[in-house]
């Protein structure tokens, strides 16, 4: 029986580098040349990391190899949740100061499955920005103001019976950007029996589903993207720009009107894969293409996500936190219970300019 991770053992595909240059080195196409690891590179070789550096072969076919046989972790247990994409990680406290090993293996589950779920933690605020120091920098959202005393925890409140459309269409997080988030960590704090799930949906899948004629035309075309229709003062919801009582503020940042350029196609600067990287609540038009044209070929590129074999839905329980890569997926919140109270906490991680 063909196994990807047997191939990538025999053939010693790749090797663990150290987080600190891994995080550094960019894949600058799928087929770039592998770069020699260096003298002391971990050995043996983090199957995981391999995994989803292995460019030639479909995502879901990667993703499905740690359901197939032996773990391919030592000091987590990861359980697929479809082939597309997504993990359970269990065997982990995160409200504790992790080891380097422990933290090496989430960020390379973060990295092969995109999105990775951890029930039944208890995090404070602190704790939660403390976690999300050991994976890189915050990124502190420029429009909706963060916890007064932890400013770079976002806490998302919907109140009971309370309208609100935040985070209720397809999108990554923050892409209008110059310097997209790199990723998000949300944690449940209080949610209703049932209902209000989040799902999630790959954006490496969505590329590679196109035809290689489409995928053609889009490589180097660029899109805008732009806060100002989501955030619009006028009709947003879920929060305030001037009600001081309201559970959740928003400020007028400059962000909020600004545009940035980023490319239609994007490439993974750690697995080296290419992906959509437009979204229907952030991107507006396609440079160089009239409204209509954008218009047309953005509503089909919006509508390859969401596709159910591409991906995920979670079910949240209070205490339980998501990890997701925001530069390989789209997510969106399900917001079809409205009768209970939902208490969210973020925070979200530096990225870089997409290429």
């Amino acid at each position: 029986m063909f196994s990807l991770r047997n191939l990538i053992i025999k053939n010693n595909a790749r090797s663990l580098l150290p987080k600190a240059e891994m995080l550094q080195r960019a894949f600058s196409t799928a087929s770039a040349p592998q770069v020699p690891p260096p003298q002391d590179a971990k050995q043996p070789q983090n199957i995981a990391l391999a995994l989803a550096r292995e460019t030639s072969i479909p995502i879901s076919q990667v993703r499905v190899q740690p359901a197939s046989g032996e773990s391919i972790f030592q000091r987590i247990s990861a359980t697929p949740v479809t082939a597309s994409l997504g993990a359970e990680i269990s065997g982990v406290d995160l409200s504790t100061h992790l080891s380097e090993d422990v933290v090496e293996e989430i960020w390379s589950a973060f990295l092969l499955f995109g999105v990775i779920f951890f029930r039944g933690q208890k995090l404070s605020p602190g704790e939660q920005v403390a976690l999300a120091k050991r994976f890189g920098e915050l990124d502190r959202h420029p429009i909706v103001k963060g916890l007064d005393s932890h400013p770079d925890v976002l806490e998302i409140v919907r109140e009971a019976g309370a309208p609100t459309n935040f985070g209720e269409d397809w999108h990554s997080d923050n892409s209008y950007m110059a310097e997209p988030s790199l990723g998000s960590i949300l944690h449940a704090v209080e949610v209703p029996p049932v209902g209000n799930d989040t799902m999630f949906s790959c954006a490496y899948g969505a590329y590679d589903g196109l035809s290689p004629k489409l995928r053609s035309f889009l490589d180097g075309l660029r899109a805008i993207h732009t806060a100002g229709v989501a955030f619009n003062p006028s009709t947003v919801s879920g929060g305030s720009f001037d009600n001081p009582e309201s559970a959740m503020k928003y400020q007028k940042s400059q962000d909020l009107f600004s545009t940035n350029f980023h490319p239609v196609v994007r490439i993974h600067p750690e697995t080296g894969r290419k992906c959509l990287f437009v979204n229907s609540m952030f991107t507006t038009e396609i440079e160089g293409l009239s409204k209509a044209e954008s218009k047309q070929i953005l509503d089909f590129l919006f509508s390859q996500f969401g596709q159910p074999h591409i991906s995920c839905r979670f079910r949240w329980q209070a205490g339980d936190v998501a990890m997701w890569d925001n530069r390989c997926l789209q997510h969106v919140a399900i917001g079809d219970n409205s009768s209970h109270k939902r208490i969210m906490r973020r925070v979200t991680l530096k990225g870089d300019a997409p290429v």
